[in-house]
């Protein structure tokens, strides 16, 4: 009877990491596909023996935040209160977009990419995901 209750405590599943870009266990990777800014995303359940590569990006977007930091204080100028707000929110994305975005890639063995886009200030999150998912591909 102790075989059996060991066996089944050996093969229990740990989790080591749990954040907006998803989980990180020790037999598998709970993912959220196609997430954005205003987006969720799908959550997609991938055995970690299916995942040959992860990587992380930032991406930024240096013509477009500079158009629309550039047209929000232009609008912020104007004196009208609609064009005030709407160049608030412009100069706001506008430095977002400067800012950078961490995007998180898992590749699995279908040759699938799964991408998951989060705000600027989760890049710690975003970093700490690849780094314990790299800790579950290539443990010992």
């Amino acid at each position: 009877m102790t075989d059996v209750a060991q066996g089944s405590a050996a093969s229990a599943e740990q989790t080591f990491l749990e954040n907006a870009f998803g989980t990180v266990t020790s037999k598998r990777l709970v993912f959220f596909r196609a997430k954005g800014w205003l987006s969720g995303g799908s959550r997609q359940d991938i055995p970690l023996q299916h995942v040959t590569s992860v990587r992380l990006d930032i991406t930024r977007s240096i013509v477009g935040g500079l158009f629309l930091v550039l047209v929000g204080l232009g609008c912020l100028g104007s004196g009208n209160a609609i064009l005030t707000v709407g160049g608030l929110l412009a100069v706001f994305f506008g430095v977002l977009l400067l800012w950078g975005s961490p995007t998180v890639v898992v590749n699995t063995a279908g040759q699938d990419l799964n991408v998951a886009k989060g705000w600027p200030w989760v890049r710690s999150e975003a970093g700490a995901f690849v780094e314990s998912l790299r800790g579950q591909l290539f443990r010992s």
